[in-house]
This record gives structure tokens, sequence and C-alpha cells, in this order.
């Protein structure tokens, strides 16, 4: 029977630690490397619901992108995330790893995911003079034929099984050749994407004032959302570990995105 320290040891050399930002907190976060793992679950975040999900499945492991312990702990109580998450793991037997920055930045990780799905081609790294391995990759690519605007934006919903998109500084009679992209939150990375020659930039977590510095630069940026731009990068990785080990089950947690779009009238 597998160890935790065996399903560490693949997901360590896909996602290698140190291709971490210095911020992060990746790897094994709660448990014993000496226990059997015969079931793993497989999710963007530490929620309530996976964990129900888990121990329904008799998993063993949770692996997910983002560590739901980011920094000290000086507490463990009830009533709050860390500590709820804690102490439910730990009554369940149940360990927790986390594969952040280091598979957003290794090669066919969370970008690589997002740049093929999206479809581009001759998809290269865009990279600073003075870029480090720890600094988040943001990828470029030729779309699949030229786009106008709206165009764009449908593609974008589509592959991302998005009902809406948001963007700022979008062209609707503009011809897109070129996108950027990068997991998660990355819309502050316009400049660099816009300096290599992209039409546009995907990403998420756009803040207002990112949108009228691209706009008024003419350049566009489209929000993905966090969990969009993400989730398929992840399950790339349980997909991997579950082909580096035939012996070992891996599951996917069935939940969507914590933030929802809701129509109103």
């Amino acid at each position: 029977m597998r160890k935790i320290e065996d399903i560490m040891a693949v997901v360590e050399s896909l996602a290698p630690p140190q291709l971490a930002a210095d911020w992060d907190n990746p790897g094994l976060l709660l448990g014993d490397m000496t226990a059997d793992c015969r079931r793993v679950m497989v999710a963007l975040d530490l929620t309530c619901p996976v964990l129900e999900q888990a121990a329904a499945h008799d998993c063993q492991l949770i692996l997910t992108h983002h560590p739901f312990i980011f920094t000290g702990q000086k507490r463990v109580l009830a009533g709050g995330y860390e500590g709820d998450l804690i102490m439910a793991l730990a009554r369940q037997g149940i360990a927790a790893a986390a594969a952040h920055t280091n598979w957003d930045n290794a090669q066919d990780g969370i970008n690589w995911a997002l740049a093929e799905t999206l479809g581009l081609q001759n998809i290269t790294p865009i990279l600073d003079p003075n870029y480090t391995a720890t600094e988040i990759l943001l990828l470029a690519g030729q779309l699949p034929k030229p786009l106008l605007g709206q165009a764009l934006l449908n593609l974008v919903c589509q592959k991302l099984d998005l009902p809406v998109v948001r963007a700022a500084g979008c062209q609707p009679n503009k011809i897109y050749h070129k996108l950027a992209v990068v997991g998660g939150a990355g819309l502050d990375l316009w400049p660099q994407a816009q300096a290599a020659g992209c039409d546009a930039l995907l990403s998420a977590d756009g803040k207002h004032h990112i949108g009228l510095q691209a706009a008024h630069n003419g350049f566009t940026v489209i929000d993905g959302t966090h969990f969009a731009t993400e989730i398929i990068g992840i399950k790339r990785l349980g997909a991997k570990l579950a082909k580096a080990l035939p012996d070992l089950e891996v599951l996917y947690a069935e939940v969507g995105d914590s933030w929802q779009f809701y129509s109103c009238s």
C-alpha cells in the first residue's frame, strides 16, 4: 500500500517546491508522511464540503491547489476557517497537502493547462530580464484564428464554462491575434503582456484600477474568475498523479465556485 510520502514525492516531482513563491506554503500541511494512503481527493480549495466528501469516500489525503494554512497559527480554535478544518481533519484522520505556486510555475502546470484549454498555439513564457523561477509564470500564445473582441469573450466563456465574463478595454471591432494567460490573480501583469506583443490578458481577480490603466493604454484584460482559470489545472495534476501511481485511487471533489453569478430584477 502507498504511503503519503509516496504521493508527495510524485507531486513534488511534478511541482518542484523550489518553484514556489517565497510567501507560499505548499507541501504536506497536516498529517503523517508514513501513514497509509489508498485514496486521494483533489480540489481547488479545502472546504467543509470537500472534507465531508473525502470522509464519505474514505480518502486518506486531500490534495488542493490553494494551501488552507498560509501563515503561522498561534491557536487552533473552533469557529474559524483554519481551526475548524484542522480539528475536523484530525478527527477524521485525513491528511492535507497543497501544490500552489510551484504548480502554477511548473512545466505543464496550471498556466499551461489554461493556455492549452484556450487552444493557444506556439505557447511561450513571457519573462522579463530579471525573472526568477519563483515569480508567477505568464504565458502567451497565438489564438487558433484571429478573433473580434466579442468572439474572444465568447471563446473564453465557452472554454471555461462561464455564463458571463467581465473585461476592461475590450474593443468589439478590434481583431485579436495573441493572448496572454495566467491562472488565478494575475491581471496586474498586463504591462508585461502588452510589452510582449499580446492583444489581451486572461486571468482573474481584476481590481478597478487595473481595468482603468489597461483600457487607457489600449489593452484588454479579461477576468475569467479565479476558480475557472485554475480548476482545469488542478484536475490535470490529479490525472498525472493517477497515471504515475496506478494503484492509487484519485477522486475529484464535486464543488463549484464559491463566487456565483446572480441575475437581478
